[in-house]
């Protein structure tokens, strides 16, 4: 197939991923978690962000010269959105509990006893270096965060917390657009084809991995990803 029917069809195989993940967002907070634990899964969130915001810029300082003007203009909108996100969980956890955060120790803490993270997926990839799997990992991941904010969004009843995070969804679907941009440009062939999908369906399971530790695991949700991704 060329390659804007195979974003097409990527774009059809992640709904599995995004529903289930959905679904296990709006069990967690349907739970009714206490504060402590809300401040902890934010802090999470929050860091995860940073780390989007130093891998895409990592990818951009890598570029060759030859890039053209308008992606490197997309992927440093990315970086930019991706530090205003840190800023506002960053609010967010300050909102919640009426005291200034101190970044620099959340941070410490969360690197000591670090929760699942999907942007530690760039690294394990090495997208930062390899153009293919940056794309997949913007279309793949960030589609799905735009899922997981808007049901937060949803599921969360103050209405600063929830309208903050329709705003950090709306970009996330911006940035999963550069990434099927990029792969209409790259899987051209069916020896890319064929790599990107090896490398979707790796990823869709490692984050719905991160879906399980950091929401409610759910077995509908588990039956959801197993008919839709089996090996």
């Amino acid at each position: 197939m060329n390659a804007k029917q195979f974003v097409k069809q990527m774009k059809e195989d992640n709904q599995a991923l995004f529903t289930a993940s959905e679904m296990q967002v709006e069990a967690y907070f349907n739970s009714k978690p206490t504060q402590e634990q809300l401040v902890e899964h934010f802090v999470g969130r929050m860091v995860n962000e940073r780390m989007n915001m130093t891998e895409i810029s990592a990818k951009i300082a890598n570029m060759p010269a030859s890039t053209s003007v308008e992606e490197l203009t997309l992927l440093t909108k990315q970086a930019q959105d991706e530090a205003k996100h840190f800023g506002m969980v960053r609010d967010v956890i300050e909102h919640i509990t009426g005291e200034t955060l101190d970044v620099e120790a959340a941070i410490k803490a969360e690197e000591a006893n670090p929760t699942a993270k999907g942007a530690a997926l760039l690294e394990k990839y090495e997208a930062a270096t390899d153009p293919i799997a940056m794309a997949a990992y913007q279309l793949i991941a960030e589609g799905r965060a735009e899922a997981v904010w808007n049901k937060m969004a949803e599921c969360i009843e103050d209405t600063y917390v929830s309208s903050t995070y329709a705003k950090i969804a709306k970009d996330e679907g911006f940035h999963a657009s550069i990434g099927a941009r990029s792969l209409e440009q790259l899987a051209t062939d069916t020896a890319t084809q064929t790599r990107v999908l090896k490398l979707a369906n790796q990823m869709r399971q490692d984050l719905f991995e991160v879906s399980c530790m950091n929401t409610k695991a759910l077995p509908e949700a588990q039956k959801l990803i197993d008919e839709a991704y089996a090996v």
